[in-house]
């Protein structure tokens, strides 16, 4: 390692600690205790306040009706169900938001949100969850019926849709994130016993669909610490499994010490003891580099940076292009969890990840890069946490601000962030499961810009030319993939269905502009579908040979398409992804 490289991971190693108490101050200094503002992770804006310190030591018991085990509908293991959902999406800063479920900003989850998440393509969702500021008596740690019943409601929503769930208990108030210590351990085991055995009392009658988190993010950043929340997370296991039924063999996931990768690596060699044999997964989050995905103002220990990953540095803002944490750092880190859990038959989450836009901070052709650098980020590491076997959730906030994280609509129920989506779709795709079908419509994706192909302005004159935009779901952005023959393809775009994608003019050179026309079969209006790596495309044209490109590699809307000799360009790749 030489010196520069040394420089970069130690400042990329002190950071969590350094964002923690950073953030701990900003949090502080913006929101004086009002309603946060949504401006970083929700995991790391949680983490902002000394905890109280817990005094009882003991609490009645909660498992007033155990059940004998039941396998019923439970029977995956960890490693089988980890295979049945593959994208998660994170409920972010709803269910766990102190003063209640809508004091952050977001509206209620209704049954049409977690529809619309399952039409977005997600099969999983997380749901942070707080519990702490909703009991019934704090001196018996009871909780409030009414707000297991409101969980319990959300919970069905996503099970009616056919969603795998992770339930945790969240941040809440930093009772056990914040007191992973010898002097508090006996008292959060008590808290954490009595509300795991009243959870999951409440939805034991769930399948296999819903999973159990012990915790978030709890602070633990050494061995002493790794031992005591080693003990809050085999409690939590004793006090599932103690309420029988379905959650004698329900999957239940262990935190990582911060859901650091660095610090599970190092400080997590052991899992808690549980009587159901491969029942455990393993939770880390990400969100490398921070100064990137997540910070919101220049710090003593970083600045931020806007633009990420290669070909995506700005040369007239270069101060703010990233200098560490790009390509190479999440597949090295995944393959971390890889070897340390995975191999052995543990699965892994990836229980939050994600960036914000800087949407207000910049503009123009700076904001079109800085989006297009994001949109490349959350492709890369969904991408790299899949291939290393961890299963992603998008952290996503819900904020209609600046620096937020929404890919969901939650004032509509629609899609908030068409660029984002797509970056993260396709990002679950490879050279496998990416697989062209006849007959069915896809949004077509570039894979430098993450804008979709569109016959422009919604023509449907011959002659109209093809071009990039953001994609807005209109038919004009829409393509049929129909068999014309000799193993190519005919492009048909669903507001003129009687027309087709081609070559204008029967072009063999480089720049022959791509166009709308009346089908007649031409050798110009057929195209060979060619996989390239981690499920893209390349798409060329039958009569002249050549590559369907974004001219001069435009990130901009109303970029043009064209041909041109295929070089292995990301301009000249394509995502197909499902209507």
């Amino acid at each position: 390692m030489n010196l520069m490289q040394f420089t970069n991971q130690t400042i990329y190693n002190n950071m969590r600690t350094l964002k923690y108490f950073m953030g701990m101050f900003l949090f502080l200094l913006v929101t004086r205790c009002q309603k946060p503002e949504v401006a970083l992770p929700e995991s790391d804006k949680t983490n902002k306040t000394t905890a109280r310190a817990l005094t009882a030591t003991s609490y009645p018991s909660y498992n007033l009706s155990p059940l004998p085990p039941d396998q019923s509908g439970v029977n995956s293991t960890a490693m089988q169900l980890s295979a049945k959902f593959k994208l998660g999406w994170n409920i972010g800063n709803t269910l766990e938001a102190i003063g209640g479920e809508t004091n952050w900003g977001n509206p209620m989850v209704s049954q049409a949100l977690i529809d619309q998440v399952k039409r977005s393509g997600f099969t999983a969702v997380r749901i942070p969850c707080s519990w702490n500021q909703y009991m019934a008596n704090s001196a018996t740690a009871e909780l409030q019926q009414s707000w297991l019943n409101r969980v319990k409601q959300v919970v069905q929503y996503c099970v009616n849709d056919g969603l795998y769930v992770i339930l945790n208990i969240h941040w809440d108030g930093g009772w056990l994130e914040n007191n992973c210590t010898t002097a508090q351990q006996a008292q959060v085991n008590a808290l954490q016993k009595a509300f795991w055995e009243q959870i999951a009392t409440q939805m034991r009658d769930f399948d296999e669909h819903v999973m159990f988190a012990s915790a978030n993010e709890p602070a633990v950043s050494d061995a002493t610490g790794m031992g005591v929340l080693l003990s809050y997370h085999q409690t939590f296991v004793n006090a599932v499994r103690s309420t029988g039924g379905r959650n004698s063999y329900r999957v239940l996931v262990i935190q990582g010490p911060t859901t650091s990768i660095e610090y599970t690596n190092n400080l997590m060699n052991t899992l808690p003891t549980d009587p159901a044999a491969n029942r455990l997964m393993v939770e880390v989050h990400h969100y490398t580099p921070f100064n990137f995905a997540g910070l919101t103002q220049d710090v003593s220990w970083g600045n931020m940076f806007y633009y990420w990953g290669d070909g995506y540095h700005s040369t007239t803002d270069p101060s703010r292009n990233a200098t560490f944490g790009e390509e190479s750092n999440a597949g090295a880190d995944f393959s971390l969890m890889k070897t340390k859990y995975i191999d052995k038959g543990i699965p892994v989450i990836l229980g939050e990840y994600g960036a914000i836009r800087r949407s207000t901070t910049l503009s123009g052709d700076a904001l079109t890069l800085h989006l297009a650098s994001r949109a490349y980020y959350l492709n890369h590491v969904t991408h790299q946490a899949l291939l290393n076997g961890l299963l992603p959730f998008y952290f996503d906030d819900g904020s209609t601000g600046n620096n937020a994280f929404r890919i969901i609509d939650r004032q509509t129920n629609g899609v908030a962030d068409q660029q984002g989506l797509a970056a993260v779709l396709e990002g679950a795709q490879n050279n496998t499961t990416s697989t062209i079908q006849i007959g069915q419509v896809y949004q077509i994706v570039n894979r430098y810009s993450f804008k979709a192909l569109e016959i422009g302005g919604w023509g449907t004159a011959n002659q109209t030319p093809a071009q990039q935009w953001a994609y807005v779901a209109g038919a004009n952005q829409q393509f049929k993939v129909e068999d014309a023959g000799g193993g190519y393809y005919r492009l048909t775009p669903m507001h003129a269905t009687g027309k087709c994608l081609e070559i204008n003019g029967w072009s063999t050179t480089d720049g022959g502009q791509a166009a709308l026309w009346d089908y007649s079969g031409g050798a110009n209006q057929k195209w060979s579908i060619q996989i390239t790596t981690n499920g893209f495309y390349k798409i060329i044209n039958v009569n002249s040979g050549k590559a369907l490109d974004i001219n001069g590699s435009s990130l901009n809307n109303g970029g043009t398409a064209i041909q041109w000799s295929y070089s292995g360009g990301r301009n000249q790749q394509w995502a197909f992804l499902k209507i």
